[in-house]
Parts: C-alpha cells; structure tokens; sequence
C-alpha cells in the first residue's frame, strides 16, 4: 500500500508510540486522525506535527466504551469518505496485586476490549483500498514465558491482544490484512525522569543495552501498512530481551 492520501487512524496518539507512529505516517502523506481520551494537549501537539508533512484531525472518546466508540466512528465516517488503515496503540499498562479482580477487569477493558470495539467498527466503514490494514499494538510482556509477575493482568491482556490478531487475520484476509508489533522497554514519557542508573535494570535485559524508541517502533507500523504480503504476524521489536530467563 501505498500511503500517500490514504486515512489513517492512530487511537492514543497523544504522546509516545502512538505520536511516533502518527507522525511516521504523516511523513508518508497519509491523512492522520489523531486520537486521545484525556491528553488533549498532546494531541495538539501531535497535530502539529502531522501537519508539517501533511493533514490530519483530532478525535476524542473513551475506547473502553463501545457506545463511544461507535460514536466515534459516525464522527469519522461523516468526515472522510473511507479509513484505510488502523493503528490500534491505545491501552495504559498497570501492576497490582494478582487478587485485584478490578484491575484484571480495567486492565483488559483499556488494552484488549478497546481493540475488539475498535476493530469491529473500522471493519464496518467504507473502504477505498483493498487490502485495508490494522496493526495492533501489543506488548513483549504478551509474549509465552515473557510475563511478569507484577503485572499478570497487563501481560495476559497483551496476549489476548495477539491471539486476537492472528484469529481476525484468518477471518478477514485478504481484504484486510492484520498484525501486531511487540515493543519490549520502549522510552516513552511514560517512564518520566530517570538516571542511567535507573535505566539500568531494564536495559540490561536487553541484547541492544538501551531502551527501543518510540521512531523505532513506529517504523514498523510503517512497513506493516505498506506491505501487501504479511498477515496474522506478531513481530517483535523489543531490543532482544530475555526475560524469561531472569524474571
């Protein structure tokens, strides 16, 4: 695919990967709908970028909510005439006690459930282009063996996540092609402040010795959504680590 003209919708890009990835595609000419939940004035700031290489529009809503985000979708649908692509990268990570029944409930309402709504109302939207694409947002921590145990809730939604890309692919192929990326530590201002010898225990689990950056991942989201031949791929971009054999 070609991405020049063509529209495309990056939810939780107010910040991090998702800039990153809005940014990467506006750099290619697509029209970028840059979505937030609650850092509108990072979506601002993310608009600005895209619109030093080409246009775009901000949209709000609560994906966790399948009213809102089908309400979203009346919105867009309104304003563009098709949405060719889908990046699904919206979701906040959160650890906890295992027994935190809440947290396991608001972990896979903000990460998984806000994914399966997404994809369910972009599948029912006009499309310009075959294949169409949607390129999930996963995690390394998704990954077998990769969990951790503070975050069990994260990491097991984060695998939904990937059982849920490579079942859509075999269900909508070939008119639209479907794949995940799997970040491993990606510095993001997520992280907030920290030293190099903050940095360290992280970065020592990783073959690279640094964190991943948001450009990298975003690069391929890029090549995800111009490349006709993949489909119900996870693909990992996570330095080389090897948390299965230390934690």
């Amino acid at each position: 695919m070609n991405l020049k003209n063509k529209t495309v919708l990056v939810t939780g890009s107010s910040s991090g990967i998702g800039r990153a990835t809005a940014v990467a595609c506006a750099q290619k000419q697509a029209v970028v709908l840059v979505h937030y939940r609650k850092n509108e004035k990072g979506a601002k700031e993310t608009l600005d970028q895209v619109n030093k290489f080409s246009s775009g529009q901000i949209f709000k809503s609560d994906l966790s909510n399948p009213d809102n985000v089908k309400q979203l979708f009346v919105q867009i649908n309104k304003e563009f005439k098709s949405l060719d692509c889908l990046i699904n990268n919206a979701g906040e990570f959160a650890s906890g006690p295992f027994e935190d029944l809440t947290l396991w409930q608001s972990q896979f309402s903000n990460i998984f459930f806000s994914q399966v709504y997404t994809a369910v109302e972009f599948l029912n939207t006009k499309a310009a282009v075959t294949p169409r694409k949607i390129v999930n947002i996963s995690s390394a921590y998704g990954s077998l063996n990769m969990g951790i145990a503070d975050a069990p809730h994260y990491a097991a939604a984060k695998a939904a996540v990937n059982s849920f890309t490579c079942t859509l692919a075999k269900k909508v192929s070939p008119d639209v092609l479907v794949n995940a990326i799997a970040p491993g530590y990606t510095w993001t201002p997520n992280w907030g402040e920290m030293t190099e010898v903050e940095k360290k225990p992280f970065t020592d689990l990783a073959k690279i010795k640094r964190f991943v950056k948001a450009d990298e991942v975003a690069a391929m989201a890029v090549q995800l959504l111009e490349n006709d031949a993949v489909t119900g791929e996870i693909i990992t971009v996570d330095g080389g680590l090897h948390l299965q054999d230390i934690l």
